[in-house]
Parts: C-alpha cells; sequence; structure tokens
C-alpha cells in the first residue's frame, strides 16, 4: 500500500493546488489508513488534524525544513515529535534553522530526504536516529540502495490529477509577480498525487516503506489544560476576593447592600469554581495599566458589562444591577466555555497595551492571530490577467459586474449573462476565467486578526507554531482551532471613536483649561437628550445613519433606556417591532403582556421582547428555570437546531405546567420567544454602546467646536463625509473658516469657537502636501508673498499646488486677491527658485502687477473645484434677497405635510419609466444648508424637463416622508440662473 508522504498543500502560499480536502478524499477513495502534511509551515495543521479524525484517517504531521541549499521531510513520530515540529516551524517562519536547533529539536522525528538532496543524507544522520533517502524513479532507487538500505518512494505531490498541472505556472507566477512573457524553470511535471501507475516507478520494497513510516507514527494529544496567563500573586482567589470587596465600597461610597454583596459572592464563587480568578486579574491588570497611563478605556463591551466583579475591578464601567444585566449572560458553570471580555480602547493607542502584556508576560506567551486572505473572485481575475497581460480596462469591466464579495466566480459567470457574453467572445478573457475559477479561494497571503490576542501562562511554542507579525508573533493556527488547545482569546479593540472623545477631552484640557473625565460625564442631561430626541447625531458612534436619526425623531427618546433600546431595535430582525414601540411609548396603543408573571420584564419596553437577556427572566419568571438553564435556552433558540429545539421546547413545557401554566398557553409563549430569539440584542451590549454614544452625543452638545473639529479631521479623504459634517455643523451655527497658509494645518483647528479648515483636505493637496508646507513653516512667520513663495517652493511645492492653493484663498492674508497672484505665478516661481540658489539677500523681489478680482461666480466654481463643494458661500446665497418667504432646506422637515418654497443649485437628475411607460424624474438639490431629494412625477416632469443639473432654480412642492426620509414632491419650478427661458 502506498502512503503519499510528502504532501505541499495550498497552505504553502501560491505554490501547490493541494486543498487539505484534496488529501482527505483521496485517502478515503484509495482506503488509506493515513495520509501526510508536509508544508513548509503548519498553517493548515489544525485544519488536517481534524478532518482526518472525522474521517477515521490518521494524521501524519509533517514539515519541510528548508536549509540555505536544501530542503528535506520531517514527521512527528508521537507527541515529543510533533511538540519539536512547533519549535521548528516557529523558527523557520523567521528565518533559517540553525544546526545547533536541529540538534536540540530533533527527537521522536523521522526524517525523509528527496534524492537530489542526496549528498546531505550522511550528514543529517548524525541528527536523526530514523532517517531515510526518498525517490521517485527506478534510476534514483538503485543509485539510493548504493547509499542507504532506509529507501523510501517520495514525491513531492502539488496537485490531484495530471491535467491539473498546466494550472501550477499561474499560481506560482502570482507568486512571484512574472507575467506568461517572463522565463521561468519550474518543476511542474510529476506532481500529481493521484498516480495511476505506481509500480512503473517504484518497487514493492520503496512502497512499503511509506506504510511501515506510516505504522511508525502514532501521536496522541493530550487532554488540554487551561492555559490562561498567571498573575503574579500567592493566592489568585483571595486576592480578587479582596480587590472585589474594596472595589465595590469604592464604586458604592461605601454604601454597600446586602443584593450587591450577594451578588458579588456568587459571581466570585462561579468565577473559582470555573478556574478563572487569574484570567479576572490578568484584565484588571493591564486595564488598571492603560488608566494609569492616561489610555482611555472603554465602558465595556458585550456580555461581560453583566458582571458586578468586572465592574468592582474597573474592567467595565457599567453597574450591572443598576441596569438589570445578567452574569449569566456572561458566564455560566452549567456552560462549560471561556470567558470573554473584550476590551475598547482608542486605535492611536491600543498597541502600547499589548506592548505592556507582552514586556510582563513574555515575548512568547502574548500573540496576535493569524487570518487569511484569499483569491476572492476579483482578486483572482486581476492576478491572472496579470499574469496573462490582459489590457486593464477589460479587468475593470468583468469586476465591476462583482458585487457580492461572498459570491462564486462560476455562480457570476452562469448567472450573469452579460459577464458570460463579454468572457465567451473572446478567447484570453474566457482561458483567463477557467484559471480564475480554479484558484479561487486558495489563501493568498497572511495577515492579522484586527482585535484577537492570545496570552498563555507558557511559551506559545509549546502549543501551537507561530509565525512573525509586524511587531509581535502571531498563532500559525487560525482562530477556530485555538479554544480547543486550551487557549484563550482576548479582543483588544481598536475603537476610532474613543480615539475622537480621547481628543476632544485633552483639547478642551489644553485650551479651555476644563478637566472632564470620560467616565464622570453625566447620564441624565437634558441638553443631551434632545439631540437624541431631534436626531441630530451626525457623528454620534451607532447613531448617524439617516435610518436611525429618522427613527429617533420618531421614538423621541427622553430617558437613557430609551437610546440603548434604540440601539437594540434598529437592526433587520427587531425593527419590525418599531412601530409598535412607538405606538406604545406614546400612548397611542396599550401595552400587553404575554403572561401577567411577565410584566415585570418587559415594562420597560412596553411588553415587547427586545433583548437575549429577556428570555432568560421569562424563562425564570414563567417556568421556573434557573439563569443558568435558561441561558442554555436561549443559545439554543439562537443556533435554530430543530433538535435541539424540540427537546428545550419539551423541558419549557414541563417546567411551564410545574408552575402551574397550562400546555396551550406554555406552547403560545415558546414559540413568541423562538421566534424572537434569532435576532433578540444582547442588553448589556447595548447599555455599554450607548454610553459611549451619548458621552460623544454630551461633548458634541456642550462642545460643538471640539466636537465637529475632531469628527472632520477622522473623515479627511471623505469629500462626502466631510460635506455632511461641515452642512451639519453650519446647521448647529458653528463657523468655518476657509483655510489659509498661516493657521491651516493637517487637522480642523479650534480657534474662537470657529473652526479653521485644514489644507490637508484640500483636493490634490493632502497630507503629502501639507507636511512640505508645515516644513516651510518651522522657520517662523511668513515674511511676505515673495517669502511664502521662496519658502513653500523650496520645501518642494510645484507650480499646480499653488494654483490649488491660490484658488482655495489661502494666501488672503497677504492682501493680493486671487486673479493678481495667478497672473503673477511664474514671476514669483522664478523668484522662488533663484532663491532657491542664491539666497534671499541676492535676488530682487519681483513686481506684483495687481488685476481686478475674478467674478464671484467663477471663484465659487473654484472654491467647489478645490474644496470639493461650496465652502463660504453657495450659488444659491445671491438669491436669498429676492426670495425672503423661501426656507433653507435644513427647515424642510420641520415643515412637514406643507407646501414650501425653495431655492436650491441642481446637483443631480435621475430619470425613470413609470410601469405606464411614462417619464418622471428624481432632482438631487443644495443649498447652504444641506442637500434635498425633490420628486417630479410624469405631468409635472414634462413640464420642467429643460431643467438640467447646474440650474439653480426656485422650487413650490410638498414636504413628504417616505421611507424615513423627506422629499419634495414638484408642484412648480421657477429658473433662476440657467436656460434663459424660464419657466413658472
Amino acid at each position: 500500500m502506498y502512503i503519499p508522504l510528502f504532501n505541499t498543500s495550498n497552505y504553502t502560499l501560491l505554490s501547490s493546488l493541494l486543498k487539505i480536502d484534496d488529501l482527505i478524499e483521496y485517502a478515503i477513495n484509495n482506503k488509506l489508513p493515513s495520509i501526510a502534511l508536509t508544508d513548509s509551515n503548519m498553517y493548515g495543521t489544525m485544519e488536517f488534524i481534524k478532518k482526518c479524525n472525522k474521517n477515521n484517517i490518521k494524521p501524519i504531521i509533517g514539515l519541510n525544513i528548508k536549509q540555505e541549499d536544501f530542503n528535506y521531510i520531517v514527521l512527528a513520530k508521537s507527541l515529543i515529535g510533533y511538540k519539536n515540529l512547533l519549535k521548528l516551524s516557529t523558527i523557520q517562519n523567521e528565518r533559517l534553522i540553525t544546526q545547533e536547533e536541529i540538534s536540540t529539536y530533533n527527537k521522536e522525528l523521522i526524517v525523509l530526504v528527496p534524492f537530489n538532496y542526496k549528498e546531505k543524507f550522511n550528514d543529517l544522520s548524525n541528527d536523526y536516529e530514523d532517517i531515510y533517502l526518498g525517490y521517485s524513479s527506478k534510476e534514483e532507487e538503485l543509485e539510493s540502495l548504493l547509499i542507504t538500505k532506509n529507501i523510501v518512494f517520495l514525491r513531492e505531490n502539488l496537485y490531484l490529477n495530471k491535467e491539473d498541472k498546466k494550472i501550477l505556472p499561474y499560481l506560482y507566477k502570482i507568486r512571484d509577480s512574472k507575467t506568461i512573457k517572463d522565463e521561468d524553470n519550474y518543476d511542474i511535471d510529476n506532481h500529481e498525487l493521484n498516480i495511476k501507475n505506481i509500480e512503473e516507478i517504484s518497487s514493492i520494497e520503496g512502497i512499503e516503506n511509506t506504510l511501515n513510516i506510516s505504522n511508525m507514527i502514532n501521536v496522541v494529544f493530550e487532554e488540554p489544560e487551561l492555559l490562561l496567563p498567571e498573575y503574579d500573586v500567592e493566592k489568585p482567589t483571595l486576592y480578587l476576593r479582596e480587590l472585589c470587596k474594596k472595589g465595590l465600597e469604592k464604586r458604592l461610597n461605601k454604601k454597600v447592600t446586602k443584593e450587591y454583596v450577594e451578588r458579588l459572592n456568587y459571581e466570585l464563587d462561579v468565577i473559582e469554581e470555573m478556574g478563572f480568578s487569574n484570567y479576572f486579574l490578568v484584565v484588571y491588570d493591564f486595564i488598571k495599566y492603560a488608566k494609569k497611563n492616561k489610555i482611555l478605556v472603554g465602558p465595556g463591551r458585550g456580555s461581560a458589562a453583566g458582571s458586578l466583579v468586572a465592574y468592582t475591578l474597573g474592567i467595565t464601567e457599567i453597574d450591572p444591577l443598576k441596569y438589570d444585566l445578567l452574569f449569566e449572560r456572561f458566564l455560566n458553570k452549567d456552560r462549560k466555555t471561556m470567558p470573554d471580555i473584550d476590551t475598547d480602547f482608542p486605535d492611536n493607542r491600543r498597541d502600547e497595551v499589548i506592548e505592556y502584556v507582552i514586556n510582563k508576560y513574555g515575548k512568547k506567551r502574548v500573540c496576535g492571530i493569524i487570518t487569511f486572505g484569499t483569491l476572492g473572485a476579483k482578486q483572482a481575475i486581476r492576478d491572472v490577467s496579470r499574469v496573462m497581460n490582459i489590457p486593464l480596462y477589460k479587468v475593470d469591466s468583468l469586476c465591476k459586474f462583482i458585487k457580492d464579495p461572498k459570491e462564486k466566480l462560476i455562480s457570476i459567470y452562469e448567472n450573469n449573462e452579460t459577464f458570460k457574453v463579454r468572457v465567451d467572445q473572446d478567447n484570453l478573457l474566457k482561458e483567463m476565467i477557467d484559471i480564475a475559477i480554479k484558484l479561487e479561494g486558495y489563501p493568498r497571503h497572511t495577515s492579522q486578526h484586527a482585535a484577537g490576542i492570545i496570552m498563555s501562562k507558557v511559551d506559545l511554542d509549546e502549543v501551537i507554531p507561530l509565525t512573525v507579525g509586524d511587531n509581535m508573533y502571531l498563532s500559525s493556527y487560525s482562530m477556530e482551532y485555538l479554544e480547543d488547545l486550551g487557549l484563550l482569546k482576548m479582543d483588544f479593540l481598536a475603537l476610532k471613536n474613543l480615539t475622537i472623545i480621547d481628543n476632544i477631552i485633552n483639547e478642551i484640557k489644553e485650551q479651555e483649561n476644563i478637566d472632564l473625565e470620560f467616565n464622570k460625564i453625566p447620564l441624565d442631561d437634558k441638553e443631551t437628550l434632545k439631540l437624541f430626541e431631534t436626531g441630530n447625531t451626525a457623528g454620534i458612534f451607532q447613531f448617524e445613519s439617516t435610518g436611525m436619526k429618522n427613527f429617533l425623531k420618531r421614538l423621541k427618546p427622553n430617558s437613557f433606556e430609551d437610546i440603548f433600546a434604540a440601539i437594540a431595535l434598529f437592526r433587520p430582525g427587531p425593527s419590525q417591532n418599531i412601530d409598535t414601540y412607538i405606538r406604545r411609548k406614546h400612548g397611542l396603543e396599550k401595552i400587553e403582556f404575554l403572561d401577567p408573571s411577565l410584566e415585570e420584564i418587559t415594562k420597560n419596553t412596553y411588553g415587547i421582547l427586545i433583548y437575549q437577556e429577556q428570555i432568560m427572566q421569562l424563562a425564570r419568571a414563567y417556568a421556573g428555570y434557573s439563569l443558568g438553564e435558561a441561558d442554555i435556552l436561549r443559545r439554543a433558540m439562537s443556533k435554530k437546531k430543530k433538535e435541539l429545539i424540540e427537546k428545550e421546547k419539551d423541558t419549557f413545557i414541563k417546567k411551564s405546567i410545574e408552575h402551574n401554566h397550562n400546555k396551550e398557553q406554555a406552547e403560545k409563549i415558546f414559540d413568541l420567544v423562538l421566534e424572537f430569539a434569532g435576532y433578540g440584542f444582547n442588553r448589556s451590549h447595548s447599555v455599554v454602546y450607548s454610553i459611549i454614544a451619548y458621552k460623544m452625543a454630551y461633548l458634541k452638545c456642550h462642545y460643538k467646536a471640539y466636537f465637529y473639529a475632531n469628527i472632520l479631521s477622522n473623515v479627511i479623504g471623505s469629500e462626502s463625509k466631510t460635506y455632511e459634517y461641515i452642512m451639519e455643523a453650519k446647521s448647529n451655527k458653528l463657523e468655518i473658516d476657509k483655510p489659509t497658509i498661516e493657521e491651516s494645518s493637517e487637522k480642523y483647528i479650534v480657534k474662537d469657537n470657529r473652526l479653521i479648515f485644514p489644507l490637508s483636505s484640500i483636493k490634490s493637496i493632502g497630507t503629502i502636501v501639507t507636511k512640505e508646507i508645515n516644513e516651510a513653516k518651522k522657520d517662523g512667520d511668513f515674511i511676505n508673498i515673495f517669502n511664502c513663495f521662496s519658502r513653500l517652493y523650496i520645501a518642494g511645492l510645484g507650480k499646480k499646488n499653488f494654483e490649488t492653493l491660490i484658488y482655495a484663498n489661502v494666501f488672503k492674508n497677504f492682501k493680493y486677491n486671487r486673479k493678481t497672484l495667478i497672473e503673477n505665478l511664474d514671476s514669483l516661481i522664478n523668484y522662488a527658485e533663484l532663491t532657491k540658489d542664491l539666497g534671499y539677500e541676492s535676488v530682487m523681489t519681483p513686481v506684483i502687477e495687481e488685476k481686478e478680482e475674478y467674478p464671484n461666480s467663477y471663484l465659487l466654481e473654484k472654491e467647489k473645484e478645490a474644496f470639493g463643494f461650496y465652502l463660504s458661500g453657495h450659488p444659491t446665497t445671491a438669491y436669498r434677497e429676492d426670495n425672503q418667504l423661501c426656507i433653507r432646506l435644513n427647515e424642510v422637515e420641520n415643515n412637514f405635510n406643507k407646501q414650501v418654497d425653495t431655492i436650491i443649485l441642481v446637483d443631480k437628475i435621475k430619470v425613470i419609466n413609470t410601469k405606464s411607460g411614462d417619464k418622471m424624474a428624481f432632482i438631487s438639490g443644495s443649498d447652504e444648508t444641506s442637500t434635498l431629494e425633490y420628486t417630479l412625477f410624469p405631468k409635472t416632469y414634462k413640464q420642467y424637463s429643460n431643467i438640467e443639473k447646474g440650474y439653480i432654480i426656485k422650487v413650490r412642492g410638498n414636504v413628504e416622508r417616505r421611507l424615513n426620509e423627506y422629499q419634495i414632491i414638484v408642484e412648480k419650478i421657477k429658473v433662476l440662473e440657467g436656460e434663459k427661458n424660464e419657466q413658472e
């Protein structure tokens, strides 16, 4: 029997067509007892082991070790051998393995030396006990026998069947950044796993040794122990209790009630019983470090907010009893899972906390988690097309058809007729698509999980192979395999909104000398609640989508409870309850409860189930479940597994009857809860995220200028977001000054409660040119226009940069108008060029010939070119005086169901055909305050079909709301600027 021992999978990135599933399928089809995986890394090892075990195949775990001028295969003979592979793989992912390291990690390994490295065989025999020389042809076999009797048939397998080999060069060329025109000497022949006539190329002995080697292998894994890091204290459980006791007294100002003591003791008992005391201490420690070093820590995340222990330790900032949050939703001794405390940090300071835990626990005891970027449909098309030298315009035209990143290329080809025709009409594209379909889904590169960090009490390469990330080790096994090995993932999340909050608080301290603590911002501020009530939540975490803003205007939240209910409701499933919730909140519909016993649970949500915790409370109140049992029920329901649900339903009904409820009512309640369970939201998560949102809103309300400066700085580079925030800032009566060369920099600046626009947000200037400008400003203030241009030119600015800056009017403080500077630009640049070589003293300043300024309309257009929108004025502003009854667009929603007049610049027109074949149109218009959509039904559109983009028009129409968006149904239009034959 032939056992393939040298199999390179596609986890040796872009170097093999074999998938793990191919190996399993081959072993099953050929009734093999075992098969090997021998990549140059161990990325696929756990997937391989799991799939082998599932199919009753013995996994042979190997590694292709690469030395400077040769490579060989090592196979783990036992668990000791496997652990040596972990060490060798970790080293190999960093650098070449040294001779000393080979000698250190050589126990319980079987070595297979490929024939083309036969001269190394004797050298390696000094390091390894079990060593075989591999051959792959009759000629090699005979020569091998002259060196040793330990020979084995060994051929590297790179693809499943012979016909696949023509695809392999494309994979190599993607890897090597080559094209089909480049020369190569790739070895692609005779590497099929599925060998049809093996007896023609091998003797019985060589084949039988593959089975003999397989029989020597017996890797038995130990029952994994929990490898949580150890906090450096003699008695962790006692220390944790002491910390929590002191923390509770501090949190409650020494007014500790029996309810809190009992809850704390209960949680600590569960934590101790499950063996997680160290875990809480470790998290407490790095959060304490962050706070001590003025790194803003989020108030909590997810179900951990339901823990009083976490609150007393300062891990979270939520009192779970105050907000009726359940510990069992987080940790439950009936559900044997690891705790999951995720923490938010500002995205610019997260790495400091990770560096702290690396330094404290050890470089090899803390690591990130590997992820794999794959050849998705678009990437496969682009990579294969580059190899085939297909013109980019053809590639782009195909990629436009790929809307859903999850959709397979074969599906797009078969189901999109236009895509198929375009491909089929071009032989080169057809060939490319055929190759791309076969390569789609292959791992392309490694990267790092955005948040996940693994921490352990032992060096991690005793448990998993490691690879190298940017600043730390990464696990070579992906996330789904780590918990089974006793390793716990902790999420250190980088939250941009915390960075914004942190920056705002720091700027308030610097400029206003006001010490504002994030955790002391009150949650009952009436002005802040008003912001949510009016939907004035642009820039607010979780609350800035148009749909959410319109929902808030209908909901009119007047308490913090309403705010976190909004987060839970505004999701695809729960949103079906929005109208009922709003009507009940405003007394327009009677509040009904599923059962009188459930009134207490759902009274704050008007009888509607919103939160996952309510399922648990319902099961306890209605059917007498413990909260631990209720959490198991909740999880079973959310998984939607029929057998599990039927079992739980029987239990629920039985327990309900025991608690004096009838079967029919119990069934009804179970079915209603089951319908809700798939989309119910975690109340703990709602509360903590609402705190971030609320406190951002507080800053927006009370420190408006600093808030807008920071959210605008955060979206530099996004023209649409910048425009949206600027429009909103203006509607909130905040003035924004155009940039000047002296004051502006790379971010928005607050000065005298106004905002100064940054240079970096000017089109074609950006951060690189802004850095050059800042470099020029290091020598102090600019003396005059000549000194300014000279220093900017020497710093690296070119003529095009100067033109852009002139039209953006950044030189206005030098008292020259824009036309004057444009007309004299060549002279100014010539002067700058001379000063660069000769110095200021040796060059005479040119005479500036003053010019009359450009017309205002021209300057406005140039301003729009520079900023992407009208910053200082708007073309509609000139018509305000003669049309004083026209309202501004930011006032439209206050005139719902009324007829209004507005003046707009036509930004976009979309004409469509109705079902009856008539034409109608939608106009997107803007003024100095906002943008709005106007609808012209067929009769109206026929009358005003001459309206074009760029017109300034006066519109009369009725304000309506459609899908939570306000719009105007047009009745009448008057053209104020545009085509001269105006229509009434």
